[in-house]
């Protein structure tokens, strides 16, 4: 059995957790812009001609993505679990004392899995993305159009996230940091921090990135959870009951294709902290996406700029 103490007995019950729910999304757009900000290197980065040189390769990997004609489709499963444990409340009187003390019950958990056929087209700069629902919890569907059908989180564009993070007009955006050098899946990585800078008057997603050393390609990323939308609302309420949101949002692209990574694998945990002397931690939910089966019909790396390049250097 789970046991919870605290001292607010309405803790988890105002919190907006009914059927609904808050919905914390993940959006990641690509989006293009020619402003400029001016140091995008940390001053705190180590070896900064080191980590100029990765970011020049990983400028070159989100050009790449930024630049393809993207046409695929894949399987999308997704499994969302949700807690629906309720809180309870035990008096006991023992001569002149009286003590209340709050727990949860034995952990209940409301359990969904969709399968979804996912397609992504991206041409220039339109970008199209479309669902079928064929299945859910273990029975066949078919719903064209589909939305997704989770309650806790979902995310968009998973696909084009990394050109996000490393384009150029995004570099002058962010300061970045070399966190340490790793080996991540049998290969060679960077872990790298982008933090947006201060004067952006809207914060993308942002955290920690594994970026492969030999061709700058972006592995996974790790989102801070101060950047997901939504956050500040749901915190700001969580505080009032005494409890403190610890999120983890990890996007994994480990399908490569024409020298471009695709998603594999998103997870999304939701927990709390009570605040006060216990400190306990509870999950509240957990959603999962896994992509597979993917079929291109096109991955090619638009050749414009290339030309256009040759042209500009030739007598």
């Amino acid at each position: 059995m789970s046991r919870v103490e605290s001292k607010s007995p309405q803790a988890l019950t105002s919190l907006g957790w009914k059927k609904q729910g808050i919905l914390i999304s993940v959006l990641i757009f690509v989006v293009f812009s020619s402003s400029t900000y001016s140091q995008k290197v940390s001053s705190h980065s180590g070896n900064q001609e080191e980590l100029e040189a990765i970011l020049k390769k990983c400028e070159e990997y989100s050009e790449k993505v930024e630049n393809a004609s993207l046409h695929f489709v894949c399987i999308e499963r997704v499994k969302e679990e949700i807690s629906t444990s309720r809180l309870g409340r035990i008096v006991s009187a023992t001569g002149s004392q009286i003590s209340i003390r709050t727990y949860t019950s034995r952990p209940q958990w409301e359990k969904n899995q969709f399968v979804y056929d996912y397609q992504l087209i991206k041409q220039g700069d339109k970008i199209t993305e479309k669902r079928i629902l064929i299945e859910e919890n273990g029975k066949k569907k078919y719903l064209d159009n589909a939305l997704l059908k989770t309650k806790r989180f979902y995310s968009r564009w998973s696909a084009l996230g990394p050109s996000r993070f490393f384009s150029k007009s995004w570099q002058e955006k962010f300061n970045y940091r070399l966190i340490k050098k790793s080996k991540y899946k049998g290969e060679h990585v960077y872990i790298l921090e982008a933090i947006p800078k201060e004067d952006i008057e809207e914060k993308p997603n942002y955290g920690k990135v594994w970026v492969n050393k030999e061709d700058g390609s972006i592995m996974k990323i790790e989102i801070e959870m101060e950047s997901l939308a939504g956050f500040d609302e749901l915190k700001e309420k969580s505080e009032q009951e005494k409890l403190k949101p610890m999120f983890k949002v990890v996007h994994y692209y480990e399908y490569k294709k024409n020298g471009i990574h695709f998603p594999s694998k998103t997870i999304f945990e939701e927990d709390y902290i009570y605040i006060g002397k216990s400190r306990r931690r509870f999950k509240k939910s957990k959603t999962t996406f896994i992509y597979d089966n993917y079929k291109f019909f096109t991955v090619e790396w638009e050749t414009k700029r290339l030309i256009k390049k040759l042209k500009l250097k030739s007598p």
